[in-house]
């Protein structure tokens, strides 16, 4: 399915490829990076106590669109290197508690902040265990024995049996 051309009504709230999580304020599809971006800085605001950010917090003139960008800009660069699962778990769990950010800024450039690197890559090699342990469990194998199964022989309503029922139906 092809992403809504965009300014169209529908854009965002058609799922697509690339457009498969739901912003967590709006509930218009979105990217995995800015999915990403929201839940941090949503986190962050909870953590600090700064209140509930705007409605679309993540447009231009927003005063936490700068925070947002900064977070994007790392959850591409993380999306290169780890799988979504890991950096979703990762973000999701107790070990990122005390982390408020997963981008921070040099220059006009954005970097991984190095804290967050490693929690992530801790669950990227626990998932990567996971699956090897998953492909190297063998099945125990199967063995088809043929036995011969007990049938007890009923007695139906054969027509060409000479009971009761029969007579009285040939009469």
């Amino acid at each position: 399915m092809d992403k809504p051309t965009l300014f169209n009504k529908n854009y965002q709230k058609e799922w697509s490829e690339t457009h498969k999580y739901k912003h967590i304020h709006t509930g218009e599809y979105c990217t995995f990076e800015a999915y990403v971006a929201e839940y941090i800085v949503l986190r962050r605001a909870e953590k600090l106590n700064l209140g509930k950010p705007s409605y679309k917090f993540w447009t231009k003139g927003d005063p936490n669109h700068w925070l947002w960008k900064k977070q994007h800009g790392a959850a591409i660069q993380l999306k290169k290197k780890y799988s979504e699962e890991a950096i979703l778990t990762a973000i999701k769990s107790k070990d990122f508690d005390k982390l408020l950010v997963i981008g921070i800024q040099d220059k006009n450039t954005y970097k991984i902040n190095p804290a967050a690197e490693k929690v992530i890559a801790k669950y990227q090699k626990k998932i990567e265990e996971q699956n090897t342990k998953i492909q190297n469990i063998e099945l125990p194998k199967i063995e088809n024995e043929t036995s011969a199964v007990e049938t007890r022989v009923g007695r139906g309503y054969n027509t060409k049996s000479k009971g009761t029922i029969n007579k009285l139906r040939n009469t």
